[in-house]
């Protein structure tokens, strides 16, 4: 780990990592996105606004919010103006439908919930309401929006609950998995040093941001540097001209991916699919050993695989 990251891996909160990498680099882009930019200076000031906006809505420290959206870059934004307000946030992974959605709103206790609106041919703001949810708002394209004067100070303790990811329910209903500030740096933090990640890579999102591996991802952003490619549907071979545009230097996100991949370096093998790409890292399945060993061959970029629970 260089010693700018390790020093902003000291960060007691995420928007206080959020405020130290801005001052660093503010015109360095953080998120990729089809034509649009954002950098880390644009992240920090579009999250203060949306967090004004909330909190003229009635959004306090400690509200739970919960937002069920795909991987965008208003996501992120959202995300960090929750966290700048210090409120509790239970990201819900977009493709849930009324039973998990329905528990992990009851079980939260959701005073907030934002939603796309109806997103890949889906009404989520219908099933809100049909569920009964609490301050139903969509963020899609556009977000709450105020003065951030009003605002009170940022938090300062990183060590309170503001986070509730769920487990995917497989064997009975899902758990709500508490993490705190502190927690999912420390895991962003542990997940780069790792990856020997640096300032001069360019990351990729196709995994959906309100998994444990979006604060994760993002936290590796901001501890180097390096921006990452966002995909609001992920799909080969149609996302391959995102990673070549962009030079992405690393990819992956589950064993499912690497396949895909592969699948597509096939079909022209004596051609590098993605000439920047450097590595294939992710987690989530089993990973076959021949997988492994056909990737690193094949496509010619290591792959690093690792298990972590929410």
């Amino acid at each position: 780990m260089t010693d700018t990251a390790h020093t902003l891996g000291t960060s007691r909160t995420l928007w206080e990592l959020v405020e130290r990498r801005a001052a660093l680099t503010p015109d360095r882009p953080v998120l990729l996105q089809g034509d649009r930019v954002l950098t880390f200076g644009e992240l920090r000031e579009r999250a203060e606004r949306c967090a004004a906006g909330l909190y003229g809505r009635g959004v306090r420290p400690g509200t739970v919010v919960a937002w069920q959206l795909p991987t965008r870059i208003e996501t992120a934004v959202l995300s960090f103006a929750l966290a700048r307000i210090g409120a509790v946030q239970s990201p819900v992974i977009p493709f849930y439908r009324d039973r998990e959605v329905g528990f992990a709103l009851r079980e939260s206790k959701a005073e907030f919930f934002a939603v796309p609106g109806v997103w890949r041919g889906f009404d989520h703001t219908e099933m809100a309401r049909r569920l009964g949810a609490r301050g139903v708002f969509e963020a899609y394209d556009s977000l709450p929006d105020g003065d951030p004067d009003v605002l009170p100070p940022p938090p300062a303790d990183g060590t309170d609950v503001r986070w509730i990811y769920w487990t995917s329910g497989t064997t009975s209903d899902p758990k709500g998995v508490l993490h705190t500030d502190r927690s999912l740096i420390a895991g962003g933090s542990c997940l780069a040093h790792a990856l020997h990640l640096s300032a001069d890579d360019i990351g990729s999102m196709a995994f959906p941001y309100a998994h444990i591996a979006g604060p994760d991802y993002t936290v590796m952003l901001l501890l180097y540097g390096f921006p990452a490619v966002m995909f609001e549907q992920f799909a080969l071979p149609e996302a391959l001209t995102e990673y070549r545009r962009h030079g992405v230097t690393v990819a992956g996100g589950s064993t499912a991916f690497y396949s895909m991949f592969l699948a597509e370096q096939r079909k022209q093998p004596g051609r590098k699919l993605i000439p920047s790409l450097r590595l294939l890292a992710g987690g989530g399945a089993p990973k076959p050993p021949e997988i492994y060993h056909a990737v690193v061959r094949e496509m010619g970029c290591r792959l690093t695989h690792g298990y972590g629970m929410t």
